[in-house]
């Protein structure tokens, strides 16, 4: 059953294809298609989020763009949480229905990989974060005479630096005393984000248990994630190398054909004289 059929209502139920079913499969069955339609939307305002932080510390980033990402990623951790205790109740009532433990199974791996990939989008956004704010204040005092970047317990990356030039080049000194005055509720919504981080590792802890039980873990699924990206960057340097040994073999091939050509000529010239 994929979540577009969720959405539109087009998938078929287990009473539709098998007939009457039990009180208990009904309630497994309505939770199940809730917390599948919950990761449905928790896949989404990931990849929302995702979209709003690459305009931070652009020409876009504005108030309404940080609130617009603050709020986005509120519900999706009251999402996070919400989908964590249906899990559970989806557990329980599996415990009396044997056939239903393959579901319980997909809906579980589902959930873990759409907490996963929410958890490192907030990673994502408070690391972007942090960028804009040491952008900030690089700008700011490199704006004032006789001030050194960085300080001594933090060395500006090349980021920050890349960040600071763009700040430089878009705003007014006016618009980036404006930016420094926004320091601190930037720095606490870092904190903020941070929190849900932990939170959100506190939900992997508390379905450690039933992942355990179900026999899927969920370091494989972080691991296994990890070594499709490494497997698509060597498949990627492979099909690079793949193609430059084309192209190269294509042009001894046209040199090849270039020099029987002239040969045949040499030798066509010889007959016809």
């Amino acid at each position: 059953m994929s979540f577009q059929d969720i959405e539109t209502g087009l998938a078929p139920t287990r009473s539709q294809s098998t007939g009457p079913q039990s009180p208990e499969d009904d309630a497994f069955r309505r939770t199940q298609k809730s917390l599948s339609l919950q990761v449905f939307k928790m896949n989404t305002n990931v990849q929302g989020i995702l979209k709003l932080v690459d305009q931070l510390g652009t020409s876009k980033d504005s108030a309404a763009l940080r609130k617009s990402l603050h709020d986005l990623t509120e519900t999706t951790r009251a999402m996070a949480k919400r989908s964590s205790e249906d899990l559970k109740q989806l557990s329980v009532l599996q415990a009396s229905l044997p056939h239903q433990k393959t579901a319980l199974q997909k809906t579980s791996h589902d959930l873990q990989v759409s907490l996963l990939a929410f958890q490192r989008a907030q990673q994502v956004s408070a690391e972007r974060q942090r960028t804009v704010v040491q952008g900030v204040k690089l700008a700011v005092e490199d704006d004032r005479p006789g001030s050194t970047p960085g300080t001594p317990n933090h060395q500006p990356t090349a980021l920050e630096q890349r960040q600071a030039q763009i700040f430089q080049s878009q705003l007014s000194p006016h618009e980036l005393a404006y930016q420094e005055s926004l320091i601190h509720e930037r720095e606490a919504e870092i904190r903020e984000i941070e929190t849900g981080i932990h939170e959100l590792a506190e939900i992997f802890q508390d379905l450690g248990t039933l992942v355990n039980q179900q026999g899927t873990m969920l370091d494989d699924i972080s691991g296994n994630i990890e070594r499709i990206a490494v497997d698509t960057g060597g498949a990627s340097e492979e099909l690079t190398s793949a193609a430059d040994y084309q192209r190269k073999a294509g042009r001894r091939a046209a040199c090849l054909m270039f020099i029987l050509a002239i040969v045949a000529g040499v030798v066509l010239l010889a007959i016809l004289s």
